[in-house]
């Protein structure tokens, strides 16, 4: 499956490259039967590069607006929080779509430094972690949907 580069807002020097798979099913909004019990874990992936920390989101059900218009994120840093933000824009559309996995990676981060990435996406998924950027890093964590999704 080829990946779709979308548009992403930069926040210099932490500038990123953002991909996802795109739709690979849909479901209407009212239609959530199977959402939780028979499709896989969600997870959030951190592992250092030579680029940088790649973030990887799997298994996520975003907004089916990312047919036409695609998803942005925003990175920004304050201290040591780097503020992840992955979203669609104005639109959306009244239907989620199955997205296997959405990624990009973060520059300007200092080895040997801990920080702390707050990931928050449309779809009501937060997680905030604690790592050391250094050689190795490798965090692999299920993230879960709120129970009002």
């Amino acid at each position: 499956m080829a990946a779709l580069f979308v548009g992403c807002r930069k926040a210099v020097p932490y500038s990123f490259e953002f991909t996802h798979t795109g739709c690979a099913s849909t479901k209407s909004s009212g239609d959530t039967k199977g959402l939780f019990d028979t499709e896989p874990d969600s997870e959030l992936i951190l592992q250092y590069t030579d680029r940088g920390l790649a973030v990887t989101r799997t298994n996520a059900y975003l907004n089916c607006v990312i047919k036409q218009d695609g998803y942005v994120c925003d990175v920004s840093m304050e201290g040591n929080v780097i503020l992840y933000y992955v979203h669609h824009g104005d639109l959306s559309a009244d239907c989620v779509c199955f997205v296997e996995r959405m990624s990009s990676t973060v520059s300007g981060l200092k080895e040997g430094t801990k920080y702390v990435l707050d990931y928050r996406c449309d779809d009501g998924v937060s997680k905030q972690v604690d790592f050391t950027f250094e050689k190795g890093l490798m965090k692999r964590m299920t993230v879960q949907l709120p129970q009002a999704f």
